[in-house]
C-alpha cells in the first residue's frame, strides 16, 4: 500500500483498504484479535507519548521573536517571505544557504528550527496513527465487539440490551473524537502555508497538535475499556443465568407452596360443599314441616271458627228457647216437656261444643309453638346454608385466584427458560473460538450463487454492448471451446433481437448462460474477466461490493 501523505488524507473519511484481496481467510479468535487492538492502541499511546515528551513538554517558545529572526534570515538570503510556502521549502533552502554564526546559535533560531522539526515529526506521525486508529477501531474492534442483539428475537434481556447500548455509545463516542482529530487536522493544514504566517501563528498550531495528542490518546482509553467491558460480557450474561436459575428456584418454590395451597382449598371446599349439601337437606325438611304445620294449623283454625259458630247458633237457640218459656201465653203441659227437653238438649250440644273449642284451641295453641319453632330452625338453616355457599364462592375463587397465579408463575419460568438458552447460545457464540470463523463460513456458503448471481447482474448494468467480448474472456469449467463460444453468442444475439432485448437485459442472458455452463464460476472468475477486458474500475467495483465485506455481514 503506498504511503498516505498529508496533502492526500482526506480526515472525514474512512482509510480506504486498496490491497486487492482475492481470497477471503477467516478471522482470527476473539482473544487474538483482543490481542492484536491493545497492542496497536499502545503502540499509537508509546508514539503520542513520545512526541509529546519531546516536542509539547518544553518550554515555552516566543514566536514573535522566531517570525523576527525567519525576517532578518529573509533579508539576509534577499528573498520575500512568499517564497516559502511550507516548512520543508524553509528546511530545503537552508541546506544551500549559509547563516551567520551569532544568528545561528541564538534562542530564537533554535526554535525557529525546533518548529519546523516539530511540525515534520507531527505530520510524519499523525496520518500513519489516525490511519491505524481508524482502522483499528472501524476493521476491528466494531467487527470482534459485537453483542448479539440479534439472537435475543422478541425478549427482552437487559444485560444484552444494555452491554448493546453501551457499545452504540462507545461507538459514537470514538467516531465523535475521530471527527475532532480530523477537524484539527483540517484546521492545522489551512495553517500550514505560507510559512511566515505559520511561524506567527505557532502558538495556535501547537495547541491543535496538543489537541490531536489528547484526543488520540482518548480513542486509545475508549478502546481499551471497551476492549475490557467486551471481554466481561461473557462473565455477565453468566451472572445473568445465574440470578435467572436462582430466581426461578424461587418461583418453582412458590409454585408448590400454592399446589400444597390450592390441595388444602380443594379439601375445605369439599367440606363446605358437603355442609352445604346436609344443611340443604335440613332446610328441604323443614321446609316441608313447616308447610305442613302450616296446613295443620289452617284446618285447626278453622275448625275452631266453624266451632264458634256454632257456639252462637246454640246461644241464639237457647236464648230463644228462654224467651219462649217466660212467655205468659198458655201451653199444653206436653209442650213445655218438650221446649224444656229441646233446652236441655241444646245446652248439652252448647257443652260439647265448649269442649271441643278447648280442644281445637289447646292444638291450635300447640301447633303455633310447632310453626314457631320450625320457622325459626328454617330460616336458621336458610342463613347458615346461604352463608356457607358465599364462603364456598369465595374458595372457589381464590382457587381460581391460584391457579391464575400458578400459571403467571408458569409463565414467568418458561421465560426465563427461554431467556437463559438466548443467554446461553450468546455466551457461547460470545467465548467460542470458531465463531468468527463459523458466520464467516456461513457467510461465504450463502454468498456462493446468490451473490455470484447478484454481481452478474450489477455488471450487466455497465457492460453493454461489450457482453460479447466478456463471455469471450470469461473462464469456462469444464472448457468451451471458440466455436461453441461463438454459437452461444449467436444464439443470444438473435434471440435478443427477435424479442427486442436492450443491452442490459443481453448482457444478463449472456452472463446466466455463463453461469450454467461454468460449474465453479464464482465471483473472483468474473473479476478476472472484467479485468482482461480492461474494465479495471467495474471489476474494482465488483470486488469492493460482493467480495470485501464485514465477516458479520
Amino acid at each position: 500500500m503506498p504511503r498516505v501523505t498529508w496533502e492526500d488524507m482526506a480526515p472525514l473519511a474512512p482509510i480506504p483498504d486498496r490491497t486487492v484481496r482475492r481470497r477471503e481467510h477467516p478471522p482470527p479468535t476473539r482473544e487474538a484479535e483482543y490481542k492484536a487492538i491493545i497492542v496497536k492502541v499502545n503502540d499509537i499511546c508509546l508514539q503520542i507519548r513520545k512526541f509529546a515528551k519531546k516536542y509539547l513538554d518544553r518550554k515555552a517558545v516566543d514566536y514573535v521573536e522566531c517570525d523576527k529572526c525567519l525576517s532578518e534570515l529573509l533579508r539576509s538570503w534577499e528573498m520575500d517571505a512568499s517564497d516559502f510556502k511550507t516548512w520543508k521549502e524553509f528546511l530545503e533552502k537552508l541546506k544551500f544557504r549559509e547563516i551567520r554564526q551569532e544568528v545561528r546559535e541564538s534562542e530564537s533560531c533554535k526554535d525557529l528550527l525546533y518548529i519546523c522539526d516539530r511540525a515534520k515529526a507531527f505530520e510524519l506521525a499523525i496520518p500513519g496513527i489516525r490511519e491505524k486508529l481508524v482502522k483499528c477501531t472501524r476493521e476491528h474492534l466494531q467487527k470482534y465487539c459485537k453483542s448479539f442483539i440479534e439472537e435475543m428475537g422478541g425478549l427482552d434481556i437487559r444485560p444484552v440490551f444494555d452491554y448493546d447500548e453501551a457499545l452504540k455509545g462507545y461507538k459514537a463516542d470514538i467516531e465523535g473524537k475521530i471527527d475532532q482529530i480530523n477537524t484539527n487536522i483540517l484546521t492545522y493544514g489551512e495553517l500550514k502555508t505560507p510559512f511566515d504566517k505559520f511561524v506567527n501563528e505557532g502558538s495556535v498550531h501547537s495547541s491543535l497538535m496538543e489537541e490531536v495528542c489528547v484526543a488520540v490518546v482518548e480513542v486509545s482509553h475508549a478502546v481499551k475499556k471497551w476492549v475490557s467491558e467486551d471481554a466481561t460480557y461473557p462473565d455477565r450474561l453468566l451472572q445473568e443465568i445465574f440470578f435467572n436459575n436462582s430466581y426461578k428456584e424461587n418461583l418453582e418454590e412458590d409454585i408448590l407452596r400454592l399446589n400444597a395451597k390450592h390441595r388444602d382449598a380443594e379439601r375445605s371446599l369439599e367440606r363446605k360443599h358437603k355442609t352445604f349439601t346436609h344443611l340443604h337437606r335440613q332446610h328441604l325438611s323443614h321446609k316441608k314441616e313447616k308447610k305442613k304445620l302450616k296446613s295443620s294449623l289452617e284446618t285447626v283454625t278453622n275448625k275452631i271458627e266453624k266451632l264458634e259458630r256454632q257456639e252462637r247458633q246454640r246461644q241464639e237457640e237457647i236464648s230463644g228457647l228462654h224467651s219462649t218459656l217466660r212467655d205468659k201465653t198458655p201451653r199444653s203441659h206436653r209442650d213445655k216437656e218438650e221446649l224444656g227437653l229441646k233446652l236441655g238438649r241444646t245446652e248439652e250440644n252448647l257443652e260439647r261444643v265448649h269442649e271441643w273449642k278447648s280442644v281445637s284451641e289447646r292444638q291450635q295453641a300447640r301447633l303455633e309453638r310447632e310453626l314457631k319453632q320450625v320457622s325459626d330452625r328454617t330460616y336458621e338453616l336458610k342463613v347458615e346454608a346461604v352463608t356457607v355457599r358465599h364462603e364456598e364462592d369465595e374458595m372457589k375463587n381464590s382457587l381460581l385466584g391460584i391457579e391464575i397465579e400458578v400459571k403467571s408463575i408458569k409463565d414467568r419460568i418458561t421465560s426465563i427458560e427461554e431467556k437463559n438458552v438466548v443467554l446461553k447460545k450468546i455466551r457461547v457464540l460470545k467465548l467460542s473460538p470458531d465463531t468468527l470463523r463459523m458466520i464467516h463460513k456461513r457467510r461465504i456458503q450463502a454468498n456462493g450463487r446468490g451473490a455470484l448471481e447478484d454481481a452478474c447482474r450489477f455488471v450487466a448494468q455497465f457492460i453493454g454492448k461489450d457482453w460479447k467480448r466478456l463471455y469471450d474472456r470469461l473462464p469456462f469449467a469444464p472448457a468451451r471451446d471458440t466455436d461453441k463460444r461463438q454459437k452461444d453468442v449467436f444464439v443470444i444475439d438473435q434471440i435478443s433481437a427477435r424479442r427486442d432485448r436492450t443491452p442490459e437485459e443481453t448482457a444478463v442472458t449472456c452472463l446466466e448462460k455463463w453461469r450454467n455452463f461454468n460449474r465453479h464460476g464464482d465471483i473472483a472468475q468474473l473479476i478476472k474477466g472484467l479485468r482482461t477486458l480492461n474494465k479495471v474500475e467495474l471489476a474494482e467495483k465488483v470486488e469492493t461490493k460482493y467480495m470485501v465485506t464485514n465477516v458479520y455481514s
